[in-house]
């Protein structure tokens, strides 16, 4: 008996896919800080230079100070001012495309999805991925981006260089987020958690300088959000339609980040955290040239920057949260 193509019978013949035209992403993670570095347009764009600087003022002009009517007052000439400086780090990726498959993705009715752009929002998704990634890195790797983990330290006190200058030398304690060491055993039922989240507020404030928003892991958010009971509020401030799950904690928006270390939670002043880019490698992505010996042709997609701060103190940390 005559047969033909196993894969195709009399309907399947007859009757077009229906191909829908919407990709769904599901690679991207849970990444709020880096959305909120967006949203807050913290992320500066630089036009050039072989680093990036934050100018510091660290400390007061020692000459104001109560004097007697006949006094000498002092007239030293303070040397106040300094740079913490940062060194510009490469992320990186290639778009690659097949030139057959360029070649058959054409036509009228055959092309549903553009390759092209695919490929394209595969780079633009891929890097903005790893840039979320590098956000919360501890700097301990060279091409590393210096993140949070290395800005706001669980044992700043012993950094001996972070953006150029010696947290642990006498007198540069300015240069140090504050760390909550005590183990959190109980969140909930002992108040510990909320005790911890206290104290790093208060520490890492001075007037209307402070923390603007709370990350932490998965598991920790639920702890909080279970603490919380009738008492849950939902606030907008930070991450208005966002689509970001959040909580409110002394009006600042309480969010987990997939990248946050576990037993961990940080206190993130947001006035002062950037982002800083090359304006000329600010996604970029060069012009496709074709391969020597395939048919493919390859660009590559690229960033220049890295994480920096002008303000340690107003941030901090709790790095010890286990139940």
């Amino acid at each position: 008996m005559a047969s033909g193509n196993s894969n195709f019978d009399k309907i399947i013949t007859m009757t077009l896919q229906n191909h829908g035209k919407e990709i769904f992403d599901a690679v991207s993670q849970n990444l709020p800080l880096y959305y909120a570095l967006k949203k807050r347009e913290n992320i500066k764009i630089v036009k050039g230079g072989r680093t990036f600087t934050h100018p510091l003022y660290y400390a007061v002009n020692s000459s104001f100070k109560t004097y007697g009517k006949l006094d000498v007052i002092d007239t030293p000439i303070p040397d106040n001012f300094t740079r913490a400086e940062y060194p510009i780090k490469i992320a990186a990726g290639s778009l690659v495309i097949s030139t057959f498959d360029l070649a058959t993705n054409t036509g009228d009715k055959e092309k549903l999805l553009d390759y092209g752009e695919l490929v394209k929002k595969d780079a633009e998704i891929s890097l903005s991925e790893l840039m979320g990634v590098q956000t919360f890195k501890d700097g301990s790797a060279a091409n590393d981006f210096d993140g949070v983990q290395h800005l706001i330290s669980e044992t700043p006190a012993t950094q001996t260089d972070v953006a150029g200058i010696d947290p642990s030398a006498s007198g540069n304690t300015y240069w140090r987020n504050y760390s909550y060491d005590t183990a959190v055993t109980a969140f909930n039922t002992s108040q510990a958690g909320l005790t911890a989240m206290n104290t790093c507020l208060n520490q890492a404030t001075f007037g209307r300088q402070g923390p603007r928003m709370v990350i932490t892991t998965k598991s920790i958010y639920q702890l909080y959000e279970l603490g919380l009971t009738s008492n849950i509020r939902y606030v907008s401030t930070e991450l208005a339609d966002s689509g970001f799950k959040h909580l409110a904690y002394a009006t600042m928006p309480v969010v987990s980040d997939d990248n946050c270390p576990a037993g961990n939670m940080y206190f993130v002043d947001l006035e002062n955290l950037w982002l800083q880019v090359l304006e000329k490698g600010n996604f970029d992505v060069t012009p496709f040239e074709a391969s020597h010996n395939q048919l493919t042709k390859v660009a590559l997609m690229y960033v220049f920057g890295n994480l920096t701060t002008g303000s340690r103190r107003t941030n901090a940390v709790v790095d010890s949260i286990t139940g």
